[in-house]
C-alpha cells in the first residue's frame, strides 16, 4: 500500500506493519491506525505515523537509549515493546521526554496501548538531554 506523510513524502507499507491503537493516543482518540517509522535522518527517533491523518507524527525514543531500567522496572516478562513520546522543541536542549505515559505495543498481536504507569515519581516532561536518567528500585 501507498501512503503519503506529510514529514516523510509517500511510502509503501505492508498491511501486516500496521499498529493497531484501539484506544488512540491521548489526546488524539479518533485516530487508531498507525505506522512505525524508523528514519535514519532522524536517529535515535522513530516516528508514529497515523494512517488516517497525513498531518500527524509523533517522536518517540526506545527508553534504554536514555533511561538506565525503565523497561526491567514496569515491564519484566512481557513480549511488549515500549517508547516513550518525545516533545522536540525549539531549541532541541528544551526537549522532553514522557516517562509517566508510554506507548506499549504487544509484538504478537501488532496491537499498541499507551499506559499511564502509577508511579507519581515518573515525570511526564524529563529533559531529553539530561546527564544520565536512573531509576531506583
Amino acid at each position: 500500500m501507498k501512503f503519503v506523510n506529510r514529514q516523510f513524502g509517500e511510502f509503501e507499507f505492508d498491511e501486516k506493519h500496521v499498529l493497531e491503537l484501539p484506544e488512540g493516543i491521548i489526546g488524539f482518540g479518533e485516530f487508531r491506525r498507525f505506522l512505525i517509522v524508523d528514519d535514519e535522518d532522524t536517529q535515535p527517533f522513530r516516528w508514529l505515523v497515523s494512517l488516517e491523518d497525513s498531518d500527524l507524527s509523533f517522536a518517540m525514543i526506545a527508553p534504554e537509549t536514555v533511561v538506565s531500567g525503565y523497561e526491567g522496572t514496569y515491564f519484566k516478562g512481557e513480549n511488549v515493546t515500549v517508547f516513550l513520546f518525545v516533545a522536540l522543541k525549539e531549541p532541541v536542549d528544551g526537549s522532553t521526554m514522557n516517562l509517566r505515559s508510554p506507548l506499549v505495543i504487544d509484538n504478537a498481536q501488532r496491537v499498541g496501548r499507551q499506559v499511564i504507569l502509577d508511579d507519581e515519581t515518573l515525570t511526564m516532561q524529563f529533559p531529553l538531554f539530561s546527564r544520565s536518567a536512573e531509576l531506583v528500585e
